[in-house]
């Protein structure tokens, strides 16, 4: 699997989380949703760090 494949992955469980921690946020159970924007903002500097790890 590519290097491109794990990053493209990683964005679109990113995207999902977000989306998912915002909706269960303002749906009233804020700590809940904030701890899954959390993590998915852990996935997203993971993928970062790939990218910069290949540009170089």
């Amino acid at each position: 699997m590519s290097l491109k494949v794990i990053r493209n992955w990683m964005n679109t469980i990113f995207i999902l989380g977000a989306a998912v921690g915002m909706y269960i946020y303002y749906t009233g159970k804020h700590e809940t949703g904030t701890y899954i924007i959390l993590g998915s903002m852990v996935i997203k500097f993971v993928e970062s760090g790939l990218r910069m790890i290949k540009s170089e």
